[in-house]
């Protein structure tokens, strides 16, 4: 990768995965606020509500709420291919484990400040690195 952007930070869940971001400005909550099926957020007046996450590296603040965050990426299909966060929690961390998807958090540098929606992302999560590549 030629124009690449490389962030360090702590391994939540291991694993490789090379995919576009979906990027979230606000924290998202689970439960009654997704729907796994269609693999979306339904919660009203959020940025990304009716946005498909699924096959896309998720970029948010933190989880908030329930157990229900689990569904980001329990929904079968429809699954995130990986969490990249802020803030940790342990509801990141139980959902990431969950579905067998990377995870990370605690960054060199703010990963909302570099990255945006439609940039590729490669996460290393087994070395411990995010690599992003302008859209």
């Amino acid at each position: 990768m030629s124009d690449t952007i490389r962030l360090y930070g702590r391994t939540l869940y291991p694993g490789k995965v090379t995919a576009e971001a979906l990027v979230s400005p606000k924290p998202l909550e689970g439960f009654a606020n997704v729907n796994p099926a269609k693999g979306y957020t339904t919660e009203r007046n959020h940025p990304l509500r009716k946005i498909p996450y699924t096959g896309k590296v998720l970029v948010y603040p933190s989880a908030r709420g329930s157990g229900g965050f689990l569904m980001y990426g329990m929904g079968g299909e429809a699954k995130a291919a990986a969490f990249i966060h802020t803030e940790n929690c342990p509801l990141n961390v139980a959902a990431a484990a969950a579905a067998h998807i990377p995870a990370m958090s605690e960054f060199d540098r703010d990963p909302l400040s570099v990255i945006e929606t439609g940039d590729m992302v490669f996460v290393n999560a087994d070395e411990g690195y995010i690599e992003i590549s302008k859209k």
